[in-house]
Parts: C-alpha cells; structure tokens; sequence
C-alpha cells in the first residue's frame, strides 16, 4: 500500500503521523487518546499532559496486551473445536462405513430370508401333495384287505369253464305240493 501522511493535533500539539491506513481512522485513533487524556486528567489527582499522555499510553498498552491474550485464548479454543471436530469427523466416516456394512449385511439376509421362505413353501407344498397320496395309498389298501361282503360283486366273479348252473331239489318237495 501506499504510505500517506495524516497530521493530527493531540493536547495542543501537532503530529505528522506516516500510515499506510486511511486518514478517517487514523482520526478516530487520535480522538480515543485525546479522550483518555482527558479522562485521566479529571482524577482526583492533578496531572500535567504529559503524565496524562503517559498513563493513557500504559492504559492503551494493558488493553493491547489482555486483548492479545484473549485472543491468543480464542485461538487455541478454535484450535482444540478444529481438533475434536475433525476427530469427530474421522468418527462419522468410520460409522458411516459400518453403517454401510449393517445395511448390506441386513440386505443379504432379507434375500437369504426369501429364499428360505420359499423353500418353506415349495416343501410345504410337496408335503401336501406326499400326504395325499399316502392316504390315497392307505385308503387302496385298506379297500383291498376288506372282505367283500356285496353280492354283486360276487356275482362278477368269473365262472370257470364247464359250469353249468344247476337248480337243486329236494325229494320231498313234490310229497308237499301233493297235500
């Protein structure tokens, strides 16, 4: 920047002062000392300007120096937020990446779940189909080793060859239609 030269006029003296800053600052700079002076002059001691001038200099200089340690303070503070913020980053990452794993874990076994349960069902289903047909089975087999019992069925049977049906009488059937 280019260096200007503002004056300004201090307890009635002049300063040259050479600042690269804007000379509307350096104005308000030189009416905040005049101030202190002033306020340092209306103490209940009387001073002369110059020990004014003093004392507002050590005052200027105490206030510099606690601002400087407040923030020296703040930046250690922003130091250790940066530190724990990048320690709880470096955390979400790994998180994320176990979240991550859980869901792709959870996502197999949803499928794994599916199959089975379809292969519940498709065993289901032939367990049915086996009872039927154990029970078709055992209801054939049951019906073979009844007894035939109806007549019709016995009247079905095959007649072997050379059978001739034959009627039979009794000898004393007719002694009974006689009387």
């Amino acid at each position: 920047m280019l260096k200007k030269r503002v004056r300004v006029h201090i307890e009635g003296r002049n300063y040259a002062l050479i600042t690269d800053e804007d000379a509307k600052y350096v104005n308000q700079i030189a009416d905040e000392v005049r101030e202190h002076i002033r306020r340092t002059a209306k103490g209940p001691t009387q001073l002369d300007t110059r020990d004014c001038a003093m004392l507002a200099a050590l005052d200027f200089c105490d206030e510099r120096n606690k601002a400087n340690k407040r923030a020296q303070e703040l930046i250690e503070k922003a130091d250790m937020i940066i530190q724990q913020t990048n320690e709880l980053n470096k955390q979400c990452v790994e998180y994320k990446e176990k979240l991550t794993e859980a869901i792709n874990e959870n996502t197999r076994l949803s499928k794994k779940v599916k199959e089975l349960e379809e292969q519940i069902k498709s065993l289901d289903k032939e367990n049915g189909i086996l009872k039927k047909s154990v029970k078709a089975a055992e209801e054939k087999s049951a019906a073979q080793n009844q007894p035939k019992a109806d007549s019709s069925e016995n009247k079905n049977k095959e007649k072997p060859k050379g059978y001739v049906p034959m009627r039979q009488y009794s000898l004393f059937e007719n002694d009974k239609k006689d009387k």
